[in-house]
Order: structure tokens, then sequence, then C-alpha cells
């Protein structure tokens, strides 16, 4: 039989990520082996085919002519219209393209044309908004897959899965149909035969997939019931550490079993135990056998209770090269192939208040090595088999001892790479070391900046200062390294006049610091301040109703929130000081830590996103123009109800009521979370009771 891996849509769809060619690595040196699927760039080759652009050009053009044709709207319906409206001619535009944006980002030629480029990325980003408003009131991007609104409860999750309400439904039935009936006129089908997998495991790496990924478990269990299926990842992993009792055992609804911390020796015990498991009937004796399998969470039949088997940790000095044999590394939408690679685990550092990374419950997970001389040897055969330079080293980060082994490792060997990767900023990395990284093919460099100011970098417990930051910072610079700067505001305790010394720091830096983001805070589960919130002046910690996967905590500081004045004076700071940059999201080129942003900086220079995209203004910040017509009923049809009246109705709704949706806090009805008593009333039943008690929106342009 076959047992499949995938890694599900929506994600980063320019690189292969690490985490099952490290599964398979590790399965076939112990004489097993599964079958490698990346969901994720076939679900995003066929999405922006033209035949699917098509597609949801007609269903954003027929539902625009329901709405339009109808007398009155209700609030939600007149949300969904203004959306459907803006998406015409944004679908026109991705249609009508003179070059498919697939062919920019993987011709060498289009690629490095940042006007071709920018065109390109800005149409992709348009049509994803377009796909958002054609599967209303959904949302989609390369690291997006939510509701418009409403967190993922498990009634949302459910009726996602039960409505088909995915954009992706027709291609998981091409994947899911018989062989026999395949259609060959269509191409070839996937590397997999539902028929013949006894075991399906779905990694969800980012929060991204996780609609996706059980709305693609769900389609399995139908098609083929008997197959073993299983969720793991480090998202799912995340997401099932905090969860209450409750709240675990819903999650096997789509599942069998939930893989916990790392997977390699999860699977290399349960293969062995497929086949005996499949000819078992009694529940009890199914659980009884799986058991000791390592961090595999199953829930027991007799109890029902969740029960995790036993804990174990890979020890890296045996750890296995990644294999990506089963992928084909040309598909990505790039120009050149790239490997990821892990040399490490964990975080050497660990202290950080706000982090939460990794396979563990709190913090971060303990820090281990492979040891240099394999590391290297891994990655010189993985560039020989698979005609690649360009490597991401793909780890929470490298302590600065073993970057610098691993840098004198690679120019001992001779090994012609070129390599990027997180750093954690330090006082050893002097001038002369980080030469030495650059010497040995670093070229760019991501930074865990934080914050300009030192009591905050003191309260984060970062263990350096802005001084060190500074130096540090430029040494890598002078020696040719592209610098990346992670920083954010709104840790709990920062003020309005800390968070513009974090921007001010940036710009004054402005000629060391090659590209940056200044993020929001975001409160996760696993953090040390979600663990000792009073240290940091926390007072409350909750979620909304609605929240059941427990993503997005909610938090209420000593000193209240901001008021709406500080915050815009923050954001004006921000684009003000940024324009000097060609900052864009993630994937794209101009993110911290992508392919296209590294392959940007190795054609372009350290100073690509301050002078290289400036050169194709308009393209990058104008207008894309009138879009040619696509003739398709609907995308061209008069306007009957005004949407600048509808975007008022919005703001206005929205300024008032989601405040106190997330705010303010009521009995639960449920136990579980952090504080198992309240809750914030954003939910369904909340957003739709209130949107009833707007009247219903008349025709009219006035």
């Amino acid at each position: 039989m076959q047992r499949l891996l995938i890694h599900p849509p929506f994600a980063d769809p320019t690189q292969p990520y690490l985490s099952l060619p490290t599964l398979k690595g590790h399965l076939r040196a112990k004489g097993l082996d599964a079958t490698v699927f990346d969901a994720n760039i076939e679900a995003a080759r066929w999405l922006l085919a033209k035949e699917s652009a098509m597609h949801v050009a007609r269903r954003v053009g027929s539902r625009f002519v329901d709405l339009n044709r109808k007398q009155g709207l209700s609030f939600d319906e007149a949300r969904e219209y203004r959306a459907l409206e803006a998406a015409r001619s944004k679908v026109e535009h991705f249609v009508g393209a003179d070059v498919d944006p697939v062919e920019v980002f993987t011709t060498r030629e289009h690629f490095y044309d940042a006007e071709r480029y920018s065109l390109a990325r800005r149409r992709v980003d348009a049509y994803f908004e377009a796909v958002s408003a054609a599967y209303w009131p959904f949302r989609y991007g390369f690291n997006a897959a939510t509701h418009n609104l409403l967190p993922w409860s498990f009634e949302l999750l459910e009726q996602y899965c039960a409505e088909r309400r995915s954009p992706l439904e027709a291609l998981y039935e091409r994947w899911l149909m018989p062989r026999d009936e395949w259609d060959w006129d269509e191409g070839a089908p996937p590397p997999f035969d539902i028929d013949e997998c006894d075991f399906v495991g779905v990694s969800v790496v980012f929060p991204s997939q996780l609609p996706e990924a059980l709305c693609l478990l769900r389609r399995l269990r139908e098609r083929k019931p008997s197959s073993f299926l299983a969720l793991g990842g480090p998202a799912i992993h995340q997401v099932v550490a905090h969860l209450d009792p409750e709240r675990k055992r819903a999650l096997f609804g789509w599942v069998d079993a939930i893989g916990m911390y790392e997977g390699e020796r999860t699977l290399e015990a349960l293969f062995p135990l497929l086949e005996r498991w499949s000819a078992l009937e009694d529940a009890g004796e199914r659980h009884a056998l799986l058991r000791e399998v390592p961090n595999l969470l199953l829930l027991d039949p007799a109890s029902g209770e969740c029960v995790l088997g036993p804990r174990e940790t890979l020890d890296l000095r045996a750890t296995e090269m990644p294999d990506y044999s089963d992928l084909d590394l040309d598909r990505y939408l790039a120009p050149s192939r790239t490997l990821l690679y892990a040399p490490t685990r964990g975080c050497y550092w660990g202290k950080c208040s706000f982090c939460y990374y990794g396979l563990t419950e709190t913090g971060t997970a303990s820090y281990r090595e492979v040891p240099v001389a394999k590391a290297v040897s891994d990655m010189a055969q993985l560039a020989r088999r698979h005609g690649v330079r360009n490597f991401y080293i793909s780890c929470d980060v490298l302590s600065p001892k073993y970057a610098v082994l691993f840098a004198q490792e690679i120019l001992d060997r001779k090994l012609k790479i070129r390599w990027s990767s997180d750093l954690k900023i330090e006082k050893y990395f002097t001038p002369e070391r980080a030469k030495l990284l650059f010497d040995s093919g670093l070229r760019s460099a991501a930074f865990g900046i934080e914050s300009g100011s030192d009591r905050i970098l003191e309260l984060m417990r970062k263990g350096v200062d802005r001084e060190t930051l500074t130096s540090v910072n430029r040494a890598f610079h002078e020696a040719g390294v592209a610098t990346e700067w992670m920083t954010f505001t709104d840790h709990p305790d920062e003020t309005v006049a800390e968070a513009l010394e974090t921007i001010d720091w940036i710009e004054e830096q402005s000629e060391q610091v090659d590209l940056f983001i200044v993020g929001e805070f975001g409160l996760e589960s696993g953090s040390h301040i979600a663990q000792d919130p009073a240290r940091y002046g926390v007072r409350r910690i909750w979620h909304a109703e609605g929240d059941d996967l427990r993503l997005y905590a909610l938090f209420q500081h000593k000193d209240g929130r901001r008021t709406k004045a500080a915050n815009e004076e923050v954001e004006s700071e921000i684009a003000r000081m940024s324009s000097a940059w060609e900052l864009h999201p993630y994937p794209w080129a101009g993110a911290n830590s992508t392919h296209h942003t590294f392959l940007h900086f190795l054609e372009y220079g350290q100073r690509a996103f301050r002078h290289h995209f400036q050169r194709a203004q308009a393209a990058t910040r104008g207008s894309l123009g009138t879009p040619p017509v696509a003739h398709v009923a609907g995308l061209r049809e008069k306007v009957r109800f005004n949407v600048e009246t509808i975007a008022a109705m919005e703001e206005e709704f929205f300024s008032t009521w989601l405040p106190k949706a997330l705010y303010t806090t009521v009995p639960a009805r449920r136990s579980g979370g952090t504080h198992p008593d309240e809750v914030a009333p954003l939910s369904a039943s909340e957003y739709e009771a209130a949107a009833e008690r707007i009247g219903p929106l008349r025709p009219g342009l006035r």
C-alpha cells in the first residue's frame, strides 16, 4: 500500500517546504517510505490557470447580477456587493493580462524586469481579492484562508467542509478520481492513487493551511473510509497543545490521530502497525495497538479522553538528509530552484518574552545541532543531486558559534553555494566573522531586532541592547550581507514614544538596513507573556467566543489600549519612513526571508529594494488602468447601489460594534482556554443579530 504525506494549501508557492522531505528522508533510512505531495503548489498552479480564473470571473459576474437586481440589500449582502463590484475589474485584469503571471514568476527575463514583476504580483494579489469575493464570506491568499470577519469555530469549519465552500473543491475531486475514470486530456494524475493508500498524513505548518487541510481530509474520508488519516505539523501542534479536552476531541471528527512534537519517530513506529490496525474492527483494540507510538495523540474510545503516546525527541547527531525526490522543483513559482535545510532545531536563547515557536508547549523547543561536518555534507549532496546553488537555512535560529563553524566548513569544502538565514545578533559576530559568513555564501540575514527602545528590549528579555544591534548589523552590511530587520510595535507596556523610537531608528540606520518589517504584537498562547502575564503588566487574557482553535488571544494591559489617534500616528510614521524602500507582502520580493527577495538580492545586491523597483514606479504603485473586456456576464453591468454609501455603513458599523465584540467579555458557554469564565462575544450569531438591526439598503447612486 502507498503512504501519502501532503503539504496543503494555502502557503508559499515559490519554494518547497522542508518538513515532509525531512520525514521522507528519515523513513527511507529506516527501510520505510512515503510519497510527498505538495498540494499547495499544485493548487496554486490550478487556481492561477486561465480556466480557473474564468470560472472565478463567471462566479463574480453571476453573483453581482443577482444582488444588483434586488430591490434591497441586507447589511451583509451590501458588504458582499461592494466586494463583488471591486472584484469585477480585478478579475478582468488577471484574465486579460498580456503575460501570464506564472510565466513572469518562472521566467528569468520577466522575473528580474521590475515592471513586469510588479504588475504580475499586483494582478495576483488583486485576483485573490476576486477569489475572496467569489467565495464570500471567506478570504484567500498565499498566507490566508479565513472568514472575512469571524475566527474559525468548529461549527464554521464543519459548515465550510460540508457545504463545499472551498475554491479548490473541483481540484480535490480531480485528485481523488478513480484511476480508471481519469481524463488524460486534462493532464497526468497526481502521484498517488487514493485506492492504494492506507495512510494519509497532512502537515499543517501555517494557520492559513488549516481550513483546506481539514477539507481535504474530509474528502479523503468520504472517498476511502478505511485509510488511516492523521494531522501533524507545527501549526497543528501549537493549536492542540493549548486546547481544552473538549476542543481536542472535536478535531478527531476529521482524523484518526494527531502527530504532536516531531514526527520522525512517530511515523517510524506507526507504519509497521498499519496493516494490523486496518485488520482490526474493534475501536478499543485499535487504540491499544497504537498507544505506545511516540508523540501520537489518540482518542481513547473507552474513556473519551485524548491520550498522548510516549514523548520522544530526535537526536540530531543521527538525523537523515531530507529527501526531495518526490517533488518537481521546477513547478514552484520562481525562475530558479532553492532548497531548505535545517542544521539546528529549537532556539539556543529561548528567553524572549513574546516568542512561541517550534514543537513545544511553551517558549521555544530545546536547542539541538546537526554536527557541522554532516550538515555541510548533506547540503553538498543536495546541491549535486538537485542542481541547486541557493539554500535557505530554515530553523529557529543558528547559534553564533555554530554559524561561524558552519561557514568555515563550507569554505574548507570549497562548496559553492549562496545561503540565507535568520540570526540573533550577538557581540560574537565581529566584523571578521561577518566577513567569514559572507565569504561562505551568506547573502542575506534576517535579524530579530524587535525594538529601538532599550527598556523594551530588556522587558522582552532579548539579551542585547540597541548599541550592539546597531554595530553588529553594520558589520554584516559592510561585509556585503543584505540585512533584514524584523521589528514590531505594541509589546505590552510599550509607550507610543517607544514605538516611534523604533521607527526613527530604522530611518536613522537606513543605509545599513536593506529590508525590514514593522509588525504588530500578537499574543501567542505558549509565550512567556501568556504564561506569566502579570510580569508584563497584562491584567487578563481571553479569546473570542468563536475562536475554538485559540489562534487569536486578546488581552488587556494595565494601562488599557492605545487611543485611535496614537495608533494612527504610529501607522502614519511607518508609512512615511518605509516609502524609501519597496516593501511587499509575503511571499513576494520585498518581504523578509522569502525566496523572491533572496533572488533579487543575488541579482541586484543589498540595495535592491532601495533602487531596483523604484525604476518601475507606475507599475509598482500606479493604477492598473482599464482592464481588457473579459466578455463575462455581469462584469460590466451598471451599478445600481452606491458603493460609497456601503463603505460608509461598514466603517460606522465596525468602528462601534467590533471593539465591543472583541474587548467586552461575557460568560463562556463552555469551559476551556486561558481564562475559561469569560470570552469576547465575537461569533456568527452576535454578528448576525447586530447586522439585522441595520435596515435594508435601497438602490440609488446617492
